[in-house]
């Protein structure tokens, strides 16, 4: 193997001074006797962070400071371009994992030389796991060509499934599969960049295989902003979900699906995506992760476009609504009526809201 080491570990971050040491203290804990590395990237951080990483004092650490704050992509690419692990594994700064979780994982990849590793992960809010007992399927399971193709396009007709295939955290990724394939993350995208690198990814993999154990620790605080409320809340053009439907499709392509069938799938991305974003944002100024004013006019910029781009119109034609979305969402992109999307998101931000208080599936 020519790589120096087994796993890099990568942790872009951004004023994570709340949450920084606990996510490295994971890493450094862990149980795993192969070499491994962790590099971390200061996005042009203006609080403590960089300091509170320095005393650290880890040779495992290897810690790069970009210049001017340039989003999550630009630091993962950054990160990218000096790993030299023999797989690549994504970690937010917010988050946690157990310190079994890069021996278990890698234990599995080499079992079979598989492309790709991934485990469940644990939701903690208010120190509780809303996941207890709650996993994405009922035992380990292996994909291979043809029902990865299955998995991924469930994707595009549940807004529900960030916890199967196509997320990125807890994942364990040839680095071959990257660098072969000359893949990095889009670096104009400051939401959906990390999905989007996954299709990108998931054009190439042959074989993965699901670990049922949480491993992963994602720690959800709805009254703190987040790396993707903050991408919402900038500018976020029509043409950014352009390069998102380019993306799945060229996932599918890649795949050997034909024309037909991909030119209707990328209609479906195109769709899905703008739904999830305008419910995302909405639901992040109910909840006040983003200025509500600065929220609504985000929010109206992207209507606008939408009722007057001529390829929207075209796909809403054909638009599969599945039943954990509200209908009445694509009915009014379909009637192109601004004021009918500001109230259907509205009322789909507060329902989630509330199906998230009972704990009941719901995005």
């Amino acid at each position: 193997m020519t790589n120096q080491f087994c796993i890099s570990v990568i942790i872009p971050f951004y004023n994570s001074e709340l949450s920084i040491k606990r996510c490295i203290n994971s890493v450094l804990e862990q149980d795993f006797e192969k070499n491994f590395e962790i590099i971390i990237i200061d996005d042009a951080s203006t609080d403590n962070s960089k300091n509170i990483i320095k005393l650290q004092n880890s040779s495992l650490i290897k810690l790069i400071s970009l210049s001017k704050n340039s989003g999550p992509a630009a630091a993962r690419n950054a990160g990218l371009k000096v790993a030299k692990g023999e797989y690549i594994f994504f970690l937010d700064a917010d988050d946690t994992i157990l310190n079994n979780t890069l021996s278990t994982l890698y234990k599995h990849a080499k079992e079979n030389d598989f492309d790709l590793v991934f485990s469940d992960k644990k939701k903690i809010q208010n120190s509780k796991n809303k996941r207890e007992n709650n996993y994405i399927y009922p035992e380990n399971k292996v994909f291979n060509n043809s029902n990865i193709l299955e998995e991924i396009k469930k994707r595009l007709f549940d807004p529900n499934y960030m916890q199967g295939v196509v997320g990125l955290h807890g994942k364990l990724i040839k680095k071959s599969i990257i660098t072969n394939n000359k893949l990095s993350f889009q670096n104009e995208l400051r939401y959906l960049e990390d999905e989007t690198f996954v299709w990108d990814i998931l054009g190439f993999v042959n074989n993965m295989k699901y670990v049922r154990i949480q491993l992963y620790s994602y720690y959800a605080n709805v009254n703190l902003n987040t790396a993707r409320s903050e991408g919402l809340s900038r500018a976020f053009p029509l043409s950014n979900f352009k390069i998102i439907k380019n993306h799945v499709q060229n996932c599918f392509k890649i795949r050997g699906l034909p024309s037909k069938e991909i030119t209707k799938l990328g209609d479906q991305a195109l769709i899905f995506f703008i739904i999830y974003a305008l419910v995302s944002l909405s639901l992040s100024m109910v909840t006040g992760k983003v200025n509500f004013d600065k929220g609504f006019k985000s929010r109206r910029k992207i209507i606008d476009d939408i009722n007057a781009d001529p390829d929207v119109l075209n796909a809403i034609k054909n638009y599969s609504c599945s039943k954990y979305e509200s209908p009445w969402i694509p009915k009014a992109i379909f009637l192109r009526s601004r004021k009918l999307m500001e109230l259907t998101c509205t009322g789909r931000a507060n329902k989630i809201i509330k199906n998230m208080r009972r704990d009941v599936r719901a995005v």
